[in-house]
């Protein structure tokens, strides 16, 4: 006779995660989470310096154009230049440059202020925010210049449509009448800087300056201008283009109490500028 056992289903209370099991999962998930992160900000913000290097690249050839066009260097004004004729002059403003063009006084999403040294923007000045202002009238009036001759117009229809932005008025409207201004910002959303190269150094009148950066000549023979002093030197007479950067900050390299410099680490420029002088 064969005996039958009965076998009771053993059934078994599912268990469910202890408080420290799901405060490590949490805490891994975060983890990676945070990993991918910074590791997807470092690969746009790579993407994003090279397209503004290629601009770069880009914008110097547009200069080159336009130099060719008109048989000379572009010239810029600086502090102790009191006479002559220049291109980017030392005091730029993008309002009257409408107001020459159209007859109509229109208020810009910027103004030209006197902060800091030299008519110029300076982290010096105590207000960074500030810091992009001054330099957008300097790309306007470059970008202006260079569409007049069809070499260099031909070279900025080659950058990137998202860089060069139509200039507006603070009201978000266009400008009046025909009026047509272009300015180019970095994919920051801050405006670059133009920094101009000197004119050559006078071994008679400039040893003898009282502006003591024009007592002395750069590698390239020429005088070290105002701009180079906030943001670096150009090398070989030619413009340096500079971004602010993440941060939208172009900083001070000749800050008197060294704080500004802080913000030039960022930076991201056409070519590596000239060492600043002792």
């Amino acid at each position: 006779m064969r005996r039958r056992f009965a076998f009771n289903a053993i059934r078994r209370t599912p268990r469910g995660f202890t408080l420290v099991e799901l405060i490590v999962v949490i805490g891994v998930v975060i983890a990676l989470l945070s990993l991918v992160l910074a590791v997807s900000t470092l690969l746009i913000q790579q993407n994003e310096s090279r397209q503004l290097t290629n601009a770069f690249k880009v914008l110097e050839s547009a200069v080159q154009e336009y130099e060719i066009a008109i048989g000379r260097p572009l010239r810029y004004q600086d502090v102790s230049d009191v006479s002559g004729a220049y291109e980017l002059p030392l005091i730029v403003d993008a309002g009257s440059l409408i107001q020459q063009q159209t007859g109509e006084s229109v208020q810009l999403p910027f103004e030209y202020r006197t902060i800091g040294r030299f008519y110029l923007p300076c982290n010096c000045s105590g207000n960074n925010a500030d810091i992009a202002d001054g330099w957008q009238h300097y790309i306007i009036q470059l970008i202006s210049l260079m569409n007049r001759t069809d070499g260099s117009k031909d070279m900025l229809a080659r950058l990137d449509p998202n860089l060069l932005q139509p200039l507006r008025q603070a009201s978000g409207n266009p400008l009046p009448g025909n009026a047509s201004l272009t300015t180019f910002e970095d994919p920051w959303g801050t405006p670059i800087a133009v920094v101009m190269p000197g004119r050559q150094w006078n071994p008679v009148k400039d040893a003898d300056s009282s502006v003591q950066r024009y007592q002395t000549p750069d590698a390239d023979g020429t005088v070290r201008t105002a701009m180079e002093e906030i943001v670096g030197g150009c090398r070989n007479g030619q413009i340096l283009f500079v971004s602010a950067g993440p941060d939208g900050k172009l900083g001070c390299l000749d800050c008197p109490d060294g704080q500004a410099a802080q913000y030039t680490l960022d930076n991201i420029y056409s070519y590596e500028p000239a060492e600043a002088r002792p």
